[in-house]
């Protein structure tokens, strides 16, 4: 859904594509009417958000091409991998934090990884290389502190590898490394404690919300005032509410039955935090959420996607008014999976990507392919000249597959070497080395109170750690009844 705009109405502009789109949808007929069959339509988040509100504004149109109907919006996930990593280089990535070891632009410096940049927007695979460099120098770096290794060639002695471990099965040997993995997650990637508390304040704000929600509401769905005779009512039941009801006379005697549960309790001041140890199993838990969500769009894993948005949404929630937007899709990709018919939903959640080539873990998304496409436009587009016309920019679009597929049967006839536009690159082992003698040099899985960093002072481990689930409660339940009203595009 890339495209230019050429009028001062956006508005107008997104519908004029939407109806052009809509020539292509099949659909049936019914008494003179077109009932169309659903179909995704991937984009970034800008112009979902503009799709979604141009349907909105045509949703009273007398027929179903007037209303635009025959759309399910998705999210891109190679638009949504772009924001996940421009997440974590915003938490953990600095250009003032060159004296802090075993950080991002510390080890940027020490391996000289000068073509990283803050905005990963504008560097993407080269933000994208040196996570995911980060992230592996991490994981076997916690292998040493877990496992009880002192070099890579060296045994563990924490997991003692069993001497006919060699002449057993597959899956036994699988089995082991998975019961070594666990236990380097269990220790570092996941705490347990930060865990627990987090689950039981959502566990115990649901049943807040459940029990506010069955207290007496008027007819229109509202708080009404508690003093006898007030004809008064809220939309919520908060402090509007009860600042109302303490100005009568006498004032509402208001019950505090419910608390919130988000409340941090003051942390002790007799326990220093150890921010190296903080920062890098932070950045290992968040950097494996982003190679999981990467490995997930390569192998098509639906189901796994959807679960990794509920997170994302979470994590966009902590990010505060810079995130809002992405938080809101994430949300409606959720809500449209458990909203929709079970045939549309399960198109939603498996039609995420394409695969060119075949084979295992080849796919790629869908916004991808678009950019893919779009590129090889562009090359046709600008061999026109000066002869550049909206009927000759329409006729190259139309005959890209067909032009592929005959040149690309033309260069194998010819026993010509195709290059892939994937850049495949050996995986830098020296940078590696550097990196994991760095961490391991300063224990930085290894738990010592008081340590401190210069630039990130007092970091915090769990992102979500301030994230009040109060109101995120009050925020996803306004938008479902918003999206089951109709009355409000987003």
């Amino acid at each position: 859904m890339g495209v230019l705009f050429k009028n001062e109405n956006i508005t107008e502009d997104i519908i004029d594509i939407l109806r052009s789109f809509q020539l292509y949808l099949p659909y049936s007929s019914w008494n003179g009417e077109k009932k169309f069959v659903s179909q995704l339509c991937v984009g970034d988040q800008l112009s979902i958000e503009r799709a979604v509100n141009a349907i909105h504004s045509v949703s009273n149109g007398y027929t179903a091409e007037d209303r635009l109907e025959g759309f399910n919006l998705q999210l891109g996930d190679w638009h949504t991998g772009v924001k996940i990593l421009e997440l974590l280089y915003k938490r953990f990535y600095s250009g003032s934090s060159s004296d802090d070891h075993c950080t991002m632009f510390s080890d940027r410096n020490l391996i000289n990884r000068r073509n990283v940049r803050e905005d990963p927007h504008a560097a993407y695979r080269a933000d994208r290389d040196f996570m995911i460099l980060l992230v592996t120098s991490r994981v076997i770096a916690a292998a040493f502190q877990v496992l009880g290794l002192d070099s890579k060639q060296g045994m563990p002695t924490h997991l003692p590898i069993p001497e006919d471990l060699i002449n057993q099965s597959k899956f036994q040997k699988l089995q082991f490394l998975h019961n070594a993995a666990a236990k380097i997650v269990d220790e570092l990637v996941i705490d347990e404690k930060m865990m627990d508390g987090s689950i039981q304040a959502m566990v115990s704000e649901h049943e807040r919300q459940e029990v506010l929600q069955q207290l007496e509401l008027n007819p229109d769905g509202r708080f009404p005032c508690r003093f006898p005779g007030c004809t008064a009512s809220f939309k919520y039941n908060g402090k509007s509410r009860r600042r109302h009801e303490l100005g009568h006379d006498p004032p509402v005697d208001i019950p505090d039955d419910f608390p919130s549960t988000t409340e941090k309790s003051t942390p002790s001041t007799s326990k220093e935090t150890d921010d190296m140890f903080n920062y890098n199993s932070a950045l290992l838990s968040e950097g494996l959420f982003f190679m999981n969500f990467l490995d997930a769009v390569s192998e098509g894993d639906g189901e796994r996607l959807i679960r990794q948005y509920k997170y994302l949404m979470l994590l966009c929630k902590a990010d505060g008014s810079h995130s809002t937007k992405y938080a809101l899709e994430s949300l409606y990709q959720l809500l449209l999976v458990h909203g929709l018919s079970e045939k549309e939903a399960e198109k939603l959640v498996w039609n995420r990507g394409v695969n060119n080539h075949g084979g295992p873990g080849r796919n790629i998304p869908h916004d991808l392919e678009v950019e893919h496409s779009n590129n090889y436009n562009k090359q046709g587009i600008g061999n026109l000249g000066v002869n550049v016309n909206e009927k000759a920019v329409t006729r190259i679009s139309k005959a890209e597959q067909p032009v592929r597929e005959i040149t690309g049967k033309f260069e194998r006839s010819l026993h010509q070497f195709v290059r892939s536009g994937k850049h495949v690159q050996q995986f830098p082992t020296g940078d590696f080395d550097e990196l994991l003698k760095e961490l391991v040099q300063n224990n930085v899985f290894k738990y010592q109170e008081g340590r401190k960093l210069k630039h990130f002072t007092g970091f915090q481990r769990d992102v979500l750690e301030n994230l009040d689930m109060s109101n995120v409660f009050v925020w996803i339940n306004e938008h479902k009844k918003k999206l089951s009203s109709g009355n409000k595009a987003r």
